[in-house]
């Protein structure tokens, strides 16, 4: 683990006291029908950086039901986008008539279903989350880990109840790197003097883990999806190359121009495809997140979710966090895995659609592992996996390790396939396989 993880609350060294609050009304939907919490958890000594949290317990048994942690990637962007488009409790409708008003409805296949469900928008400064000193912003991964532990550890400190359930830690594209360093640190801290968290397995969607093998697939991919031509794919290659050797240079943390340069190829795929989305290669163009701003900054919305007066207008994903973290966007945290391999469960999967972080990545990233059960895992055959009745996506397992294909899917899995995602976040934490 790089660095050192900043103490958690002790003491002798007391945290300021989380700035949260209960929701128990939300306009556009009304009283809300589970307990929920939100507001902001302390990351910093001084005070100064702040990370939005929305909690809501389990429709089922919130007393002993496990809590699932929700990070959405980036780097910046907000958990809002899971929350609201993906797998929380609501999805945002818009009035037909009156454009500016916005609506909830209940989301059939939230993630609160048989667990309760926690978002952070985080680092500091995504999202709802921000800082009073931007020199308390993370300026590397390590710094956001650093950052998410302590919120962690304060949000259990403020309802220590809690502490006490299973947690998983759940997301998707760089949250690939986000959820190993945050579970690393809490193998680490757990160790150590540190309040226990009961972290019990974590689950990453089309995660962005190891750039230069994954980079290296995007010619491969786009030409099996007919998306360019032979001709094309030897350019694509080709830009693939100068991007291998930019990694290269710039280690041990990649830089900035390095991150510019692997940007090239899907951008190149992109371009004379049509406009493919590169998350998902049926879709020309890119995701509309707009609707979510939409309802967030309405100020009624604010007061009822305890948004600080700080916060400025939501979107999607902070371009400041973006940079200050492109300097070793590039670099591999494939590393962190094997040990996590040894000691949880492990849920890795993919929407066969996506081409940024697409399974043929995926596979190869695992391949280049060391773990004690390597050559079993790499054995089994991929095996049809169904859901009532339905072709959910392929599957295979070992100790561990379990890897997941899920079909009619892109980079946002819960979005576009939410009752397979349900099933099989349910049969992961309630630790059955899914149904083959």
């Amino acid at each position: 683990m790089r660095g050192k993880i900043m103490k958690a609350q002790k003491d002798d060294a007391r945290l300021p006291e989380c700035d949260t609050g209960e929701v128990t009304k939300l306009p556009g939907y009304g009283t809300v029908k589970e307990k929920q919490l939100s507001g902001y958890l302390p990351v910093t000594d001084k005070n100064d950086a702040f990370i939005y949290f929305w909690f809501f317990e389990s429709q089922r048994n919130p007393d002993k039901d496990p809590i699932v942690l929700w990070l959405n990637g980036g780097p910046g962007s907000s958990s809002f986008i899971g929350l609201f488009a993906e797998n929380g409790p609501y999805k945002i409708q818009r009035d037909r008539l009156y454009v500016d008003n916005y609506y909830l409805v209940d989301n059939p296949y939230s993630w609160n279903k048989n667990a309760s469900y926690l978002m952070i928008d985080q680092p500091a400064g995504a999202g709802l989350s921000y800082v009073t000193d931007p020199k308390e912003s993370a300026r590397t991964e390590q710094e956001a880990t650093d950052q998410l532990y302590r919120g962690l550890q304060c949000f259990f400190d403020r309802w220590p109840a809690y502490r006490k359930l299973d947690l998983y830690i759940f997301g998707e594209s760089f949250a690939g790197v986000y959820i190993p360093m945050l579970a690393t640190a809490i193998l680490d801290e757990n160790l150590k003097d540190q309040p226990y968290i009961n972290l019990t397995g974590i689950g990453v969607g089309d995660g962005f883990v190891h750039p230069y093998i994954q980079e290296s697939t995007y010619g491969d991919y786009a030409y099996a999806h007919g998306l360019i031509g032979l001709n094309e794919k030897k350019e694509a290659d080709k830009l693939y190359r100068k991007c291998a050797r930019a990694i290269k240079r710039s280690q041990p943390v990649t830089s900035r121009r390095a991150d510019k340069i692997c940007n090239k190829i899907e951008e190149y795929i992109s371009k004379v495809s049509g406009g493919a989305n590169v998350y998902d290669v049926r879709l020309i163009g890119d995701y509309n997140f707009d609707i979510i701003g939409g309802y967030l900054d309405q100020p009624a919305v604010r007061k009822a979710l305890h948004v600080s007066p700080h916060v400025k207008a939501w979107k999607d994903t902070s371009k400041r966090i973006a940079y200050l973290l492109e300097r070793g966007e590039q670099n591999s945290y494939a590393d962190l895995y094997p040990r996590l391999f040894e000691s949880l469960p492990v849920l890795i999967y993919n929407g066969i659609y996506d081409m940024d972080c697409n399974f043929m990545g995926t596979d190869a990233w695992i391949k280049a592992l060391d773990w004690s059960y390597k050559k079993q895992f790499l054995e089994q055959e991929r095996l049809p996996w169904f859901n009532e009745g339905q072709l959910a996506g392929h599957i295979r397992s070992y100790s561990n390790l379990t890897q997941v294909l899920v079909v009619g899917a892109g980079h946002l899995v819960p979005l576009d396939q939410p009752k397979h995602a349900l099933a099989l976040l349910n049969s992961f934490t309630q630790k059955k396989p899914p149904t083959l």
